[in-house]
């Protein structure tokens, strides 16, 4: 009987166990169904709030690349409007510059304008002849005529320039004159053929002082140059000698140079004549041959003695046509002109000496 009710003891306490231990699971099974709930809520809601963030992350990012996109906009706009700012100044700077380069040039011109006017009456440079100059050189670097050259220095023989020798250089075209006695405006405009008007005006004057010199533009001067060369010769000839070639054209002057052969300097004792071989030389004044053939570097050569201490010598020939104390008239044909001697080519060298000494013919012939 115990035996059985402790039988029945245990199986009642078995069953309360049974049936607590079964709520128990129950509960726990419900708490963990609603702990995965919770969980599943929770992870539900942190999707949602990452997708929230991404969202609200996205729409940011969003305004700040707008934003960005904007500055960088109005950067380029700002930085454009300054570029255009500045190529507005640099082109009106360059303009300005222009402008400004146009007025000093203008004003440069004015000046050099004032300048050439008041040189034009009031200049008579003085050039002093270097070696090598001649009168064509000079009309050149001057921009001047060389009959003006030449008119501007009619008490100078400038057939042959001397180094060191002095001459005057208008620095117009024209040349100044010095009023003699019995000169009127009217006889210098008919002789020059320049107008009255013009000389006045030139010169600022209204009446003509013996002495003074005048300045005339552009006169014609052909019949002026003759007078004075036929007059310079005449008062330096002393002899009257005439050319001993019918065409003169001067290849080489007196006095000292580079010799073309032997390539030294010496001093030239006459002048060489432009002449082709076979070229007809002719006696420059009367008188008795006294050398008639061959003399070292002369090659060919014939010497004539005159009145007076003259001889005239002529050399370089390549015939001679005359015998030692044939007398001979001037003009007379004596040889032909060659290429003989010490030369480089066929030429005339022509001398003229006096007691021995030798003379510049260029004082005493006419070109």
């Amino acid at each position: 009987m115990k035996k059985g009710k402790k039988i029945g003891i245990g199986i009642l306490v078995f069953l309360v166990t049974s049936i607590f231990y079964r709520e128990i699971t129950l509960k726990n099974i419900k708490t963990k169904e609603n702990h995965v709930v919770i969980e599943n809520n929770i992870i539900s809601t942190d999707e949602n709030i990452i997708q929230s963030e991404e969202l609200t992350l996205a729409v940011e990012t969003k305004n700040i690349i707008e934003e960005k996109e904007v500055t960088i906009e109005t950067t380029l706009n700002s930085e454009n409007l300054a570029s255009i700012k500045t190529e507005d100044k640099e082109l009106e700077n360059q303009i300005s510059k222009e402008w400004e380069e146009q007025e000093d040039k203008e004003l440069l011109a004015i000046d050099e304008n004032i300048d050439l006017e008041e040189k034009i009456v009031l200049e008579d440079i003085e050039y002093i002849i270097k070696k090598g100059d001649t009168i064509s050189d000079l009309s050149k670097e001057y921009k001047i005529k060389s009959d003006y050259i030449y008119a501007n220095n009619v008490d100078k023989n400038l057939r042959i320039l001397q180094i060191g020798k002095k001459i005057n250089i208008p620095t117009e075209q024209g040349i100044f004159y010095s009023v003699k006695k019995g000169d009127t405006f009217e006889a210098l405009s008919k002789r020059f053929e320049v107008d009255t008007e013009i000389i006045k005006e030139d010169n600022n004057i209204d009446r003509l002082l013996i002495g003074t010199k005048i300045f005339l533009r552009e006169p014609k001067v052909s019949r002026y140059l003759n007078s004075f060369k036929q007059q310079y010769v005449k008062q330096n000839s002393m002899g009257s000698f005439t050319n001993p070639l019918v065409a003169m054209s001067l290849t080489s002057s007196f006095g000292s140079r580079k010799h073309p052969v032997l390539k030294q300097v010496l001093n030239h004792a006459g002048i060489d004549l432009r002449a082709k071989t076979g070229t007809k030389v002719v006696s420059a004044r009367d008188g008795v041959v006294s050398f008639a053939g061959r003399a070292s570097g002369y090659g060919k050569l014939i010497i004539i003695k005159h009145s007076d201490g003259y001889e005239t010598r002529y050399a370089h020939l390549s015939k001679i046509d005359v015998q030692k104390g044939q007398k001979i008239s001037q003009n007379q044909y004596i040889a032909l002109s060659g290429a003989t001697g010490r030369v480089s080519g066929p030429h005339l060298h022509f001398e003229i000496r006096k007691n021995g000494k030798v003379e510049n013919p260029l004082t005493y012939l006419k070109f």
